[in-house]
């Protein structure tokens, strides 16, 4: 019985901490203890918000932001990878980032990538998956428009402008399908991870008896390409492979 009244307790504060929360008052409270240099209070607060479900890339970048201020680059480098993945084209998220990164021990040389899939990628960063949709429903208006001057003008250039601008229209949705998609592949796809102990000895298979390679440091991003039970196996910017355990990194 004395149970049964614990649980009912702690289940009526839940649920009025629950009612009393309110996001953009917490958001609020959260931008005050910012500007009046209480950064862990306001990393408190914005870490609560994402908590709570509600996440965005101006709320990672502020989080980030917070926790920059207060030294913690392991936890600010995170952050802004998260802020990125959601909003690629905002070059303040892009600058802090590379930034927090000079902060960092290891000196990664990153692999050269050929300058057309740079390209490539840095247009279909323009907008996230959502923005692409809207951009295909768009072309598919137009499609239409122009299916409706060929069909239904009487007068052969009108026909041949319509029809050529329907192929480009057809061009253009097919790419903004495949960039959407691409997109939300990418967002949903979460292989990788920032390195959170202050050293990490990655080793020549999974196992704490095998070979040691190479060390890592906090902050170093990594992109997983394989598990095993507790084990993951990361590669770095410049190619090299290894073996480290899962504990050692939080996802982006």
């Amino acid at each position: 019985m004395k149970n049964l009244t614990a649980i009912l307790v702690i289940l009526a504060i839940s649920l009025s901490a629950k009612a009393n929360f309110s996001p953009d008052s917490t958001l609020l409270q959260a931008n005050i203890e910012y500007t009046e240099g209480n950064f862990k209070q306001a990393a408190q607060l914005y870490k609560l918000l994402v908590d709570s479900g509600y996440t965005s890339a101006e709320l990672y970048y502020n989080l980030g932001n917070a926790y920059f201020k207060q030294g913690k680059i392991p936890q600010a480098i995170l952050s802004y990878e998260r802020a990125f993945l959601l909003n690629p084209s905002d070059e303040d998220i892009e600058f802090n980032l590379e930034y927090a990164r000079t902060f960092t021990v290891d000196r990664i040389e990153v692999l050269p990538q050929f300058f057309l899939t740079k390209w490539y990628q840095s247009v279909r960063g323009l907008l996230g998956s959502n923005g692409w949709a809207w951009v295909s429903v768009g072309f598919v208006a137009l499609l239409l428009v122009t299916a409706l001057f060929f069909w239904f003008s009487y007068r052969s250039w009108v026909k041949r402008v319509a029809f050529i601008l329907g192929l480009f229209f057809v061009l253009c949705l097919s790419l903004s399908v495949i960039f959407s998609l691409q997109e939300k592949s990418r967002m949903e796809l979460r292989n990788k991870a920032i390195v959170f102990e202050s050293v990490v000895t990655v080793k020549s298979s999974p196992g704490a008896s095998s070979k040691d390679i190479f060390i890592l440091h906090a902050g170093t991003k990594v992109q997983i390409t394989k598990a095993i039970g507790e084990w993951v196996e990361i590669r770095i910017a410049d190619g090299n492979k290894g073996w480290i355990n899962s504990s050692a990194i939080e996802l982006i």
